[in-house]
């Protein structure tokens, strides 16, 4: 009998080691398990910062400016969440029917599941925020993104009325923007998009896990967390709840798109915002290549 062990801690040892089939096959003798093995399944991802550990990664990875940073927001009562979906509803025109208590607990659950791996579990250190993804607008990414953005435009005038904001691909998307083919397979978005036609989804978004990192090593650094029930994300919702957060001011990191890029272009070209001290900007770029230390994309947590 194990001492002092949780029936969560002991699912979250059976699904590290494979699942109940391969944890029944260790346990019956006909899988063996050498201390390689077990130091592979120990490995952790995000160190004390909750920062991505940038370890075996081709592309390039710079570290994290820490000029740049992001704060935590109070959300100790309903009334915060309220606040947060109610500016989400009124930005877009639409009512989820979420409520602040079904936003609360469920993020509450998440956060537990996510304690219960040793490997991820160094990432609620970071910042994590409370987010509703919204069903599909159209089938097409790009008018759904473009429809996203007007709601993203409608909250940051209501949060800064004295500043702009920047859309410099208003009207422009449509047609042209799809999911990186790897981050669709590996990254969870196959999944997402599906769930995302005909309701909407509650999760937690780490907006700022991967600043340094090239959106190209934000992309390939999937391939190894995507089995914990991350997602490779960009702040589209998550900027339309916390626009005080996520844009706040210069010293914010810029928040890449990384999962996104535009089909038109001859080469490769993403997404990204960036706050500044009189507006928010959202733009295009095709310097995928390049990490810079005021920039992040951000994971979802679905569970």
């Amino acid at each position: 009998m194990i001492q002092d062990w949780t029936t969560g801690e002991l699912n979250a040892l059976v699904k590290n080691l494979g699942g109940e089939k391969v944890a029944r096959k260790i346990q019956g003798g006909e899988v063996k398990v050498s201390s390689e093995d077990v130091a592979d399944v120990a490995k952790v991802f995000f160190d004390k910062h909750g920062r991505r550990i940038p370890e075996g990664l081709q592309a390039n990875v710079c570290d994290a400016n820490k000029d740049f940073r992001l704060d935590q927001p109070e959300l100790k009562v309903d009334a915060s969440y309220i606040k947060r979906i109610q500016l989400l509803h009124e930005s877009l025109g639409i009512d989820t029917g979420i409520t602040s208590k079904q936003l609360r607990e469920k993020c509450q659950r998440l956060r537990k599941m996510i304690a219960d791996m040793p490997q991820t579990a160094n990432i609620l250190k970071g910042v994590n925020l409370p987010v509703v993804l919204v069903k599909r607008y159209s089938d097409d990414i790009g008018e759904d993104l473009e429809w996203q953005l007007d709601g993203v435009e409608r909250s940051y005038l209501e949060t800064f009325p004295d500043r702009k904001f920047y859309n410099h691909r208003k009207s422009t998307l449509a047609g042209q923007v799809k999911v990186i083919p790897e981050v669709f397979k590996e990254g969870g978005y196959k999944s997402i998009w599906g769930k995302k036609k005909s309701e909407h989804i509650i999760a937690l978004f780490f907006p700022n896990p991967l600043q340094g990192y090239s959106i190209f090593a934000q992309r390939e650094q999937m391939v190894s967390l995507s089995e914990f029930g991350f997602i490779l994300s960009g702040a589209i919702e998550p900027m339309t709840m916390y626009p005080d957060i996520l844009a706040r001011d210069w010293d914010t990191p810029g928040l890449d798109l990384p999962a996104l890029f535009i089909s038109s272009w001859r080469s490769a070209g993403s997404f990204y915002f960036r706050a500044g001290r009189d507006g928010l900007v959202l733009s295009s770029t095709a310097r995928l290549a390049d990490a810079l230390g005021s920039y992040s994309g951000g994971l979802l947590f679905l569970g």
